[in-house]
């Protein structure tokens, strides 16, 4: 089994709460790219987004994916991580495995209902929505190595289909 796991997905996917899992059972370190970038910014994702706009946090994202994907441990992802080509890149190149968690909207919709942290849930509607998970998720695909569906799962159920799938591999 690898010391090195990246998890993509669209938001409510479960990638936070699945890599702190995986890390634990790997041994590992957990990163988590939104608490780098807010760490690095000095300030939440929300209001630098608000202020700067999606085009320079996609910026940024792209600068922390690159330096982190060297690192050893499991890194969680944005879901909009694979909204930019240079981040798309970073994850086909990289030797590490990347983890498509695979989420069927209806569930994140009931996943994310009443959660006010999400810059970009804030500005759509359902319609909004299902046409930014049907625009991602061809992204997603082209980015993973490895694609586990979530839905109907235990986070312990996921992190053990992940660990076969990557011993598949």
């Amino acid at each position: 089994m690898t010391d090195k796991v990246v998890l993509i997905g669209f938001m409510g996917a479960g990638k936070t709460t699945v890599g702190a899992r995986m890390a634990a059972q790997l041994d590992t370190y957990q990163h988590d790219l939104d608490q780098i970038i807010e760490q690095h910014l000095g300030e939440s994702i929300q209001n630098f987004f608000a202020r700067e706009g999606e085009a320079a946090f996609r910026t940024l994202e792209a600068q922390v994916l690159d330096r982190q994907l060297a690192e050893i441990g499991v890194l969680s992802t944005g879901g909009g991580v694979v909204m930019t080509p240079t981040s798309r890149q970073l994850l086909q190149r990289t030797a590490t495995p990347v983890v498509y968690l695979r989420t069927q909207p209806e569930e994140l919709l009931r996943r994310l209902q009443g959660d006010s942290q999400r810059p970009l849930l804030k500005q759509m509607d359902r319609e909004g929505f299902m046409a930014l998970w049907r625009y991602r998720e061809p992204l997603y695909q082209a980015a993973a190595d490895v694609v586990v569906d979530t839905d109907g799962l235990t986070i312990d159920q996921i992190v053990t289909l992940i660990s076969k799938r990557l011993e598949q591999n």
